[in-house]
């Protein structure tokens, strides 16, 4: 039977109740088993990242002004202006001129998120931009891993040995930020979501 998410599940794992949560738990439910994110294991781990990424489900846009991302060429910011315009939105933060043409190409609107990087901060868009990372970087196949696996991840040219949470949280983050964080929703999510 599928998993129905509440704005309840979201305050539990967040600590408290903010106003993006009933828009976002709507999105949640609808777009999340079109991606098979739909077991509680599955959402225990999309939702601790989403969490962490979100400031508990608080903001949409990255709080800082993204100028650190100016000239990024691994983001693809090559025009003067483009960390900032594309600084991080949506659920997972998505980063970069490149990132947000990906998106658009997607949506079968080339140039969508280039003309208009805020519509990821709506809603619709925040947990879809989502989504779709996940499934492109096929977080699933992690994320149904027992906690206890050691899973194999190439991080900064070494091959190196890591629990679901940590390839998740690495593959997302690109690095180790907020890992104890991550981990911390991710045990609440489990609790609250019912995962044996």
């Amino acid at each position: 039977m599928a998993i129905v998410i509440t704005t309840e599940h979201l305050a539990a794992i967040a600590g408290k109740q903010t106003k993006l949560m009933p828009s976002l738990m709507e999105w949640i439910n609808r777009l999340c088993p079109q991606y098979q994110i739909d077991s509680p294991q599955e959402y225990a781990h999309f939702l601790a990242q989403a969490c962490h990424e979100s400031d508990g489900f608080k903001t949409l846009q990255e709080y800082a002004s993204g100028q650190a991302y100016e000239g990024r060429v691994d983001l693809g910011n090559s025009q003067v202006g483009d960390g900032v315009r594309f600084k991080g939105r949506g659920i997972f933060q998505t980063t970069g001129r490149a990132n947000y043409l990906q998106l658009g190409i997607k949506k079968g609107r080339r140039d969508l998120f280039i003309h208009h990087p805020d519509y990821l901060e709506q809603a619709e868009y925040a947990v879809w931009s989502a989504c779709e990372y996940w499934n492109s970087h096929h977080l699933n196949d992690a994320a149904n891993h027992a906690d206890n696996e050691v899973l194999k991840k190439k991080h900064h040219g070494e091959v190196i040995g890591v629990a679901p949470i940590e390839f998740i949280s690495i593959t997302i983050n690109g690095g180790k930020n907020g890992m104890e964080q991550r981990k911390s929703f991710y045990i609440k999510a489990r609790a609250v979501l019912g995962v044996l």
